[in-house]
């Protein structure tokens, strides 16, 4: 994408009603983001654009500005990366609703790396403080790259754990990534620490934009879209957590949770996952190997400094085992290329109900996987 036609799609995404699903209507129907910005009435409904939001861009058009969009990226010292850019990560291309654009301060991560989101209460306990410790530390130490959201409590700890052993992060934002806007205020200088340490501060929020409440919900989906699992350390019934849970699950991604006392409130969310089929985790292994790795043998965690690079080691996975006939049935169609669950219930002479309800279970178990829009892997 050329600078002026980025330009001309920041000017679009400022138009709040401009969410990834629209963009993504008019990224395919236009041939460019200056197309989509100058289009009339009527193309902006061949592109199946709702006629109040034409109306309503149409009314506000005038007041959108691709320049002040690119200086303002100038100033930020953010780069924009488009979804069709090839430094676009792939993880996040993936899921149902992926930004438009990504803002980014500092350096990805290759995408080659495995990576895990963490994370969990704002008001984290003794407990959780040790698991990011015990757990967290040996995962970055791993070559893991830990996702987390900046936030107080298990997201900032989650961070400084993958900086103190010399290992990948990434914060993803609420808010734009230009200084006056990272949140909250008191995690910026960690901010600045991840960038100036070759890792990442990103955020799907145009340059400038406040850290609104509502913002956050929105962002959690990217923090699980952009990892190949989801661990949750501490979290209450009522967490925002959970969130990222259930995107994670949407995305076809893995679930951990560590559990908790039974009348612990910051561990009723997480022991609520449990008993949905999350991954038990009480030691950094139990993640790894469902991601196919083992932890290093030659981590010091009495030291700051991580030990040299050892080899990866690569984990065979046994087969799923069915738990019933019907699940066996739906094995034997499971592949690594995804099947959709209307082919499963024709090929199976089940009901799409029923398929549903046996494809949520053994999701659950891990042996089928749910990689968007109804369609399946073998887990």
């Amino acid at each position: 994408m050329t600078e002026k036609d980025l330009g001309f799609l920041l000017a679009l995404i400022r138009f709040p009603k401009f969410g990834p699903i629209r963009l993504a209507k008019m990224r395919g129907f236009f041939d460019s983001m200056e197309a989509a910005f100058l289009a009339g009435r009527e193309d902006l409904l061949a592109a199946e654009l709702e006629p109040k939001i034409v109306e309503e861009f149409l009314s506000i058009r005038t007041k959108l500005s691709p320049e002040a969009e690119l200086e303002k990226l100038k100033q930020s010292g953010a780069v924009a990366i488009p979804f069709t850019d090839p430094e676009y990560p792939p993880l996040l291309k993936k899921i149902y609703d992926p930004p438009a654009v990504l803002f980014v301060r500092g350096q990805l991560p290759s995408s080659e790396l495995l990576s895990l989101a963490v994370v969990g209460s704002r008001k984290i306990t003794d407990y959780g403080t040790r698991i990011i410790e015990s757990i967290v530390e040996p995962i970055a130490t791993s070559n893991v790259v830990i996702v987390s959201g900046l936030a107080y409590g298990v997201d900032k700890l989650a961070h400084e754990a993958a900086l103190k052993v010399g290992g990948k992060t990434i914060a993803v934002l609420g808010s734009g990534v230009d200084n006056d806007n990272i949140f909250p205020t008191d995690n910026r200088e960690l901010a600045h620490r991840i960038i100036e340490s070759g890792n990442a501060v990103v955020s799907e929020f145009p340059i400038g934009s406040s850290p609104l409440k509502q913002n956050f919900p929105i962002r959690n989906r990217v923090i699980a879209g952009l990892a190949h699992g989801t661990l949750i350390v501490e979290a209450a019934k009522t967490s925002g957590s959970l969130i990222t849970a259930r995107a994670a699950l949407e995305a076809g991604r893995e679930v951990f949770a560590v559990p908790g006392q039974i009348n612990s409130e910051s561990s009723e969310g997480t022991n609520q996952l449990l008993k949905s089929g999350a991954h038990v985790v009480t030691e950094a292994n139990d993640i790894l190997s469902v991601l196919g790795l083992t932890a290093r043998a030659d981590v010091d965690l009495n030291t700051k400094t991580p030990q040299a690079i050892s080899p990866i080691i690569k984990v065979t996975k046994t087969p799923p085992i069915p738990g019933s006939q019907a699940e066996a049935e739906i094995l034997k169609l499971l592949g690594t290329e995804p099947i959709h669950a209307d082919d499963l219930a024709r090929n199976t002479g089940k009901k799409i109900s029923e398929i549903s309800h046996l494809l949520t279970l053994m999701e659950m178990k891990g042996s089928a996987r749910h990689v968007g829009g109804l369609y399946y892997t073998i887990g």
